[in-house]
């Protein structure tokens, strides 16, 4: 039987796929609705039907789940930033894993890898320390939705910290303030313990370097370099891959997109002799080089593209004695990037991913090349939306870890 849009019908969710949505199925399709959870019978709306999956709209929870809560946001129904808003944090992170598993699997074909017990949040809510709203006619400020294109106006969001939604409702009641913004205009509002709550129109001047409290010691960053958005949880991430250096002890560091330093500077403090950070964005080796200075290591920093310097960087090292920080954005590392790390085969790989499919298929690789996932941790870096942060160690496969 042929499904069609439109129609109305009942379905058991039995699982919740990476983004969120759950899954259930109806005459022989999987059927993906946003809002549910594992063990609820719902009916929905068919949106979109295909030969093998329907997508669909929730009209009524008629089995309601045990971990199912109230939504701390009145936006959650329009805001596509958050797609957990509905669930106990427990059970959220217990989903996260659960993909993580299963993409690593499905994607990876990886088999038997350790991991370590999921890293919660400290804070479910309340523990952005950045976000960017975008204005539109009507005076209206805030994420873009479904769409792209048309903007939720938010009073106040719930993920931020308190002192940027107090500069956000100060921000908003001036109505001189939001007549000035022209449509498509992006306002940045910031937060970090030492600065306080700033904020900036699109790349307008202002303060250019925040001060980031972190485990190695204070951190300059420029405002519009990446820095975790989650405080709390970046400590713990920063504070784990430490140790995973002082553990393996290698003699030689790469850290390839390194940004501000915080890994390479992390490994000189362990007293790694020769540490290497790369990064194409120049502001952001500008501040590594001040970070470095500033606490009094040793590093040596270089803007360039990363893939394009990758090989020559790993001829410097001896691959016996060396370990491999990575840490890309969520697309992931480019064919020829994983390429050149399997021909250099350092000892020790270290992969930290902001993108679990992605994460998935890189390992694939590097595991085809000689590699073996030896342990892998998830951090829970964005509770209530659908991302997570990863750290995950590989070795050279004759290599014990």
């Amino acid at each position: 039987m042929a499904l069609t849009v439109g129609t109305e019908v009942e379905v058991d969710i039995h699982d919740v796929a990476f983004g969120g949505r759950g899954v259930g199925r109806y005459e022989g399709c999987a059927v993906f609705v946003p809002g549910t959870l594992t063990g609820e019978r719902v009916l929905v709306r068919l949106t979109k039907c295909r030969k093998k999956f329907a997508e669909a709209e929730l009209l009524d929870i008629l089995t309601p789940s045990e971990s199912r809560i109230e939504p701390a946001c009145v936006l959650c129904d329009r805001c596509p930033g958050c797609c957990y808003q509905h669930v106990s944090y427990e059970e959220e992170v217990r989903l996260k894993q659960k993909q993580l598993e299963g993409l690593l699997g499905r994607i990876g074909g990886l088999e038997d890898v350790t991991f370590k017990a999921p890293v919660a949040s400290p804070l479910s809510l309340g523990y952005r320390n950045k976000v960017v709203l975008h204005a539109q006619r009507e005076r209206k400020l805030g994420y873009f939705g479904d769409d792209n294109r048309t903007v939720v106006d938010v009073e106040a969001c719930p993920l931020a910290v308190k002192p940027i939604n107090d500069v956000l409702a100060t921000f908003r009641s001036s109505v001189k303030t939001l007549k000035q913004l022209r449509p498509n205009a992006a306002v940045t509002f910031r937060w970090t313990e030492t600065d306080g709550a700033l904020h900036w129109i699109d790349r307008e001047s202002g303060v250019e370097r925040l001060i980031e409290n972190s485990p190695i010691g204070d951190m300059r960053v420029p405002r519009r370099a990446f820095y975790q958005i989650n405080p709390g949880v970046s400590s713990l991430l920063v504070s784990h891959v430490s140790e995973l250096i002082k553990r393996q002890d290698p003699t030689y560091l790469i850290d390839f997109y390194c940004g501000v330093g915080l890994f390479a500077i992390a490994a000189a403090q362990h007293g790694v002799p020769h540490v290497f950070g790369i990064e194409r964005q120049s502001v952001s080796i500008r501040a590594a080089i001040q970070n470095c200075k500033a606490l009094g290591v040793r590093c040596e920093f270089v803007s360039a593209d990363v893939e394009a310097l990758a090989e020559a960087a790993l001829e410097q090292v001896e691959a016996e004695q060396s370990m491999v920080i990575i840490d890309p954005p969520r697309q992931g590392l480019e064919a020829a990037f994983l390429e050149t790390v399997i021909a250099a085969q350092p000892v020790t790989v270290v992969y930290v991913s902001c993108a679990p499919d992605t994460l998935a298929r890189d390992l694939k690789v590097l595991v085809a090349g000689g590699y073996k996932v030896t342990e892998c941790q998830l951090f829970d870096m964005f509770p209530r939306t659908s991302h997570f942060e990863t750290v995950t160690v590989l070795r050279k496969a004759e290599i014990e870890p």
